[in-house]
């Protein structure tokens, strides 16, 4: 694994070592092709996809799936690290389940290999002695769980044995000279003393299990990066919501605009729809706005539900946003025309490649300018 971080914020000294903050992934390379399905050739099944991974791809996916799914579905908890690298101590993915003044503090272990077979019963041995040597010494508690993490599985010995956790102890006292004592650390032999062994005799074998791939996928699959990383196709949009009979609270940023707007048009004092319902063409672009308005929220259901993450719609929002500077920041406007141009210009705005940009309707576009107005980062009307 990648050099040791936390997920709290600055640094924290935990176990002598020092913990970086650890920043949140990057966007992957070519997202906007694996969402969209352009230039990407046919589906490669997620767990192919996770086999021909490298090294530094299975961490960024661990990570995710640490930070996406453990940080929310594991029970109680305080906060998610990642060690890994030097002086790790066989500790990659550490999720705490108390703050540091509990003790002992509960955490759970998850051990990420990413090897071209299956998990061994000797290398696995080999992580569990680096545990058994580490709880002894006193340099941390036994977790309440230790999971490898593979994208191969384990080997079906092993598997055999994690199913059996006396077996295991036994396997591994055995096997303690040939996997262990040697390799726990570098600079010195570990012998099988009586205090260790009475230690590991007295340990609870049965914290050790495997998370299978598919199961590793699934949960992933409930993160945001999951649509990023393996390139499902997005399923057909369903029909935009239709604007309720009744406006809401979330429309009375830009409803309150369009008031604005309707009432520096006709010259009058306009506080409600019934000001100007004599009034056709106020009227129509009135509730043209709202059905727009809602055609765009409809795109934002779209990146939040199928997605897995809204802030593809936000960042739409950014493109909209400084691609129409001009538009809506002219002098001299009125507050009609200036949304009128507004408009116009959304229709034709080029978007870069967005991820959301196929899917961006002309309703989308114009209704992305009333999202804007509704955030208040555009104004219709000078005064």
């Amino acid at each position: 694994m990648s050099d040791e971080a936390t997920l709290g914020a600055g640094q924290l000294q935990t176990d002598g070592l020092e913990v970086e903050e650890l920043a949140a992934p990057t966007p992957w390379p070519n997202a906007n092709a694996r969402l969209l399905g352009v230039g990407a050739g046919l589906p490669v099944d997620p767990i192919d996809r996770l086999k021909n991974f490298s090294d530094k791809q299975f961490e960024r996916f661990t990570l995710e799936w640490a930070t996406g799914y453990l940080a929310k579905h594991v029970p109680h908890v305080y906060q998610v690290q990642q060690r890994g690298g030097a002086g790790d101590k066989g500790r990659d993915i550490i999720v705490w389940r108390d703050p540091p003044d509990v003790k002992p503090r509960r955490w759970r272990l998850y051990q990420c290999k990413h090897y071209a077979d299956a998990l061994s019963k000797a290398v696995a041995i080999e992580e569990i002695g680096k545990v058994l040597y580490f709880s002894f010494k006193g340099d941390f508690t036994s977790p309440e769980e230790y999971w490898f993490v593979t994208h191969q599985g384990v080997a079906g010995t092993l598997q055999d044995l994690l199913d059996d956790p006396a077996k295991l102890k036994a396997e591994v006292i055995a096997g303690w000279d040939k996997h262990c004592a040697k390799k726990i650390t570098a600079k010195s032999v570990i012998d099988l003393s009586p205090e260790l062994k009475a230690h590991i005799d007295a340990f609870d074998f049965s914290i050790f299990q495997a998370k299978q791939p598919l199961e590793l996928i699934a949960e992933h699959k409930q993160t945001p990066f999951h649509l990023v990383v393996f390139g499902a196709p997005l399923i057909d949009r369903p029909p935009p919501p239709k604007p309720p009979s009744e406006m809401h609270a979330q429309e009375s940023g830009y409803i309150e605009q369009l008031f604005a707007v309707i009432a520096e048009h006709l010259g009058i004092p306009v506080a409600a729809v019934t000001d100007f319902a004599e009034q056709p063409k106020m009227r129509a672009l009135f509730e043209r706005s709202r059905l727009t308005f809602y055609s765009a929220e409809g795109l934002k259901e779209l990146a939040r539900d199928q997605m897995a993450d809204q802030t593809f719609f936000d960042t739409l929002l950014d493109e909209f946003c400084n691609g129409l500077y001009h538009a809506y920041s002219s002098e001299g406007l009125a507050g009609l025309k200036r949304l009128q141009e507004t408009v116009k210009a959304a229709q034709s705005l080029q978007l870069g490649g967005h991820v959301l940009g196929d899917h961006a309707t002309t309703n989308d576009r114009e209704g992305i300018c009333h999202q804007l107005a509704n955030d208040q980062r555009v104004k219709w009307c000078e005064t």
